[in-house]
This record gives structure tokens, C-alpha cells and sequence, in this order.
């Protein structure tokens, strides 16, 4: 039987535009689909699609198919990719999620889901961000800057902003308190083990000499009682040689509070540094506000009475 004049049956090669909107689909984005070229010989001049020459290294082991001939960039691409618009605390950011053990659900009541795979390792991320570098790819120093930023196995935005202001260097506003791990298991003195209940702890920051910060994202303010809780379990930590701190979103939200929880923890750590110049302590400010949000007026009226810091 002959095939209607006009009419192909079978089969066909997709256009660009039609494989364009597959990948929309496969990602759940919207158009226009950017895609990366190794040249600019390649490109598709195609509706609904957005061609980018990237200088960077871009092999196969640097793409993962998803059939149909369509193929994303792995996370360290990428990475080194955002580095030539964003800025450096944004880069640090999304280091932190991509290597940590949570991901952004803006849909969600909490905004994160927590304990998931990690979508690369730090290691994979300055490999990468190194060898752009050395081809001067725009934003690879970008990037390398904004993983000295990151730590991996962070389970929450907010415990990566944390770790953000903690690595972040005292000239930029942050505390300069490098060296810690995030969520580490750590074993407990047999006496700690007994009065906890559990052999081991996992907190959320911990350095080698047996500082730990715990961040509680439950308390606004200690009260009176968690206070003396607080100081108790801290007293049994140093009777051991550790010491533990308890991080609130009170503190966070206060420029003085966090102001004095760093002098503590500075303590803890055993560093002796001058007091922060004008300068320094502005720059806090400016980078308390944009990690954790513009400061409670609670906080600001009581800093700007001379209130008392634990009251």
C-alpha cells in the first residue's frame, strides 16, 4: 500500500528546538534552555534555545546523559559556571549544598529536606574550579575564593550560613575561626557517655581540641532554665577537657550577642586577638544581616540602651 503524498511515517530526527524541549522537560525548567558548546562553531541559533561557549575542560566524564542525546553538566561544571555572575557568600552557599547532606525545597514549609546524598565532593569542586583556573576561565578564582568558604556534610541553609560566617576572614566580617568539622561523630569520655545517656555525639561544628557548637534552631532566647542547663552541661564538657557552646537564633539576630558568643568561642579555642577595628565590626554587621536577616528590634534597642547581654 503506497504512503499518503506528503506524509512520512516512522520515525523522525528531532529538531533542536524539539530536544530543546525534552531537556526543559527532563530538568523541570523553563525556556530558554541554556546550552553549553565547546566552540563557537556549534551553535544552534535555535528558538527556545541559549547557547554559552564554556573555556572550560568539558569531556565526557564532565557530562551525564539522560538519553534521547541530551546531556547535563556534572555539579563541578556548573559551579565554575554560576562563579562568572555570582558572588563569592552565593558560591559558598551553594558549595556547601552541592557537598552537603540536604537540599533547597522551596515548596516546603521548611524550605530543606535534610539527610540526602551529596552532589559532589569539595575535592571534585576545586579539582575542577583549579583546572578552569589554569586555562583562565572567568570566574574560576571566583570559585576557588568561595570554597575556602565551604564545609561539607553541612544538613541545613542555616547551619552553612553559619559555617560561612565562621570561615569567613575577620576583614570581611566573619569570626576567622577556620578548622572544624560539621556534623562529625565524635566518641564521649566514659563519664560524658554515662551522663548523656549515649556513647557518641554528632555536633553540628566540633574542632580537635573538643570545642563543639551546637546550633539550636528551636530557641529564639535561653530562658533562665535552658541557661542553667546550658552552663551545667557546659561544666561537665570542660571537667573532661571538651567544651560546649549552644548557638541560638537569638544570637544570630543580635550583632552584640554575636559579638559576645565569638569572644566566647574564641576563648574556647584558646586564640588571643585584638578587639575588631570600626571597620571590622561594620563589616560584621553587614555580613550578620545578610546571612541571618536584618537584626531583631529587640536586639537593636537593647544595644542601643546599653541593655545587658544576657537579659
Amino acid at each position: 500500500m503506497a504512503e499518503p503524498a506528503g506524509k512520512t511515517y516512522g520515525a523522525r530526527a528531532l529538531s533542536v528546538s524539539e530536544r530543546a524541549g525534552l531537556a526543559l522537560d527532563l530538568c523541570d525548567s523553563e525556556a530558554p534552555l541554556k546550552v553549553v558548546l565547546r566552540g563557537r562553531e556549534g551553535r544552534h541559533g535555535a528558538a527556545r534555545v541559549e547557547d554559552h561557549v564554556w573555556r572550560g575542560p568539558l569531556t565526557d566524564e564532565h557530562l551525564v546523559g539522560l538519553g534521547d542525546d541530551i546531556s547535563v553538566c556534572r555539579m563541578p561544571v556548573v559551579f565554575c559556571q554560576l562563579a562568572s555572575s555570582w558572588d563569592t557568600i552565593e558560591l559558598a552557599e551553594l558549595a556547601c549544598e552541592m557537598a552537603g547532606a540536604y537540599a533547597l525545597t522551596p515548596w516546603s514549609n521548611e524550605g530543606s529536606a535534610g539527610d540526602v546524598e551529596p552532589l559532589a565532593s569539595l575535592a571534585d569542586l576545586q579539582g575542577y574550579a583549579k583546572a578552569a583556573r589554569a586555562l583562565r576561565v572567568r570566574g574560576a578564582v571566583r570559585a576557588l575564593s568561595a570554597l575556602a568558604l565551604a564545609v561539607e556534610r553541612s544538613n541545613s541553609p542555616r547551619e552553612t550560613s553559619v559555617a560561612i560566617f565562621f570561615l569567613q576572614s575577620r576583614a570581611r566580617g566573619g569570626a576567622g575561626l577556620v578548622g572544624f568539622a560539621m556534623n562529625k561523630r565524635i566518641d564521649l569520655p566514659d563519664r560524658l557517655a554515662e551522663a548523656f545517656g549515649q556513647k557518641t555525639i554528632v555536633p553540628d561544628f566540633s574542632w580537635e581540641n573538643g570545642t563543639v557548637v551546637e546550633y539550636d534552631s528551636t530557641q529564639e532566647h535561653l530562658s533562665p532554665a535552658a541557661r542553667a542547663r546550658d552552663e551545667a552541661k557546659r561544666r561537665m564538657y570542660q571537667d573532661e577537657g571538651m567544651d560546649c557552646l549552644t548557638l541560638t537564633n537569638g544570637i544570630l539576630r543580635s550583632n552584640a550577642l554575636l559579638d559576645h558568643f565569638v569572644s566566647d568561642l574564641e576563648r574556647s579555642l584558646g586564640l588571643s586577638r585584638r578587639p575588631p577595628s570600626a571597620r571590622m565590626a561594620q563589616s560584621r554587621r553587614d555580613l550578620r544581616e545578610r546571612l541571618f536577616g536584618t537584626e531583631s528590634q529587640e536586639a537593636a534597642l537593647k544595644e542601643l540602651s546599653g541593655g545587658a547581654l544576657g537579659s
